[in-house]
């Protein structure tokens, strides 16, 4: 499993400006499946949803940037089988989210996001078999930011 994601995720980072790249399909997938979550972000206050300025904002940028290096330090640290400091982390991200709004429900919401987004981003590399591992990671990372905000 972990191979997987990891040799998934090398083919996202391959692409040019890949953590504007992944951060705007991926909040593109997620403000389409759940339009109701964009009034928990800052720069909604700011912009129309999916609008062309939301996108080149800096806000936009500044955290759509840092979920994806957030991303690529889970997925480093999967490769590192460092799982504890990983739940660790996750954990502490959860907490931090409950201030924002961010209640259980989302987190399946933003996994199905994170499942088109890659693949949409590495196409037929895609498979099936690459989806599973990312379900399994995406089950490890939900239930640790579940716990870590005490839902």
């Amino acid at each position: 499993m972990t191979k997987k994601v990891i040799d998934s995720w090398k083919r996202v980072t391959a692409i040019d400006n890949y953590e504007e790249v992944a951060g705007k399909i991926l909040y593109t997938k997620f403000f389409t499946i759940a339009p109701e979550v964009y009034q928990l972000f800052s720069f909604s206050k700011d912009y129309e949803m999916l609008s062309d300025e939301m996108f080149e904002s800096p806000k936009f940028k500044k955290h759509a940037t840092g979920v994806i290096r957030t991303v690529d330090k889970a997925v480093s640290m999967l490769q590192d089988s460092d799982l504890s400091e990983l739940v660790d982390v996750l954990e502490k991200l959860g907490k931090r989210h409950t201030r924002y709004g961010v209640v259980e429900a989302h987190y399946p919401i933003l996994g199905n996001a994170v499942l088109q987004t890659l693949e949409e981003a590495i196409g037929d590399d895609f498979t099936p078999d690459v989806k599973e591992a990312w379900v399994e990671v995406w089950g490890v990372i939900s239930k640790a930011m579940i716990q870590g905000a005490g839902h």
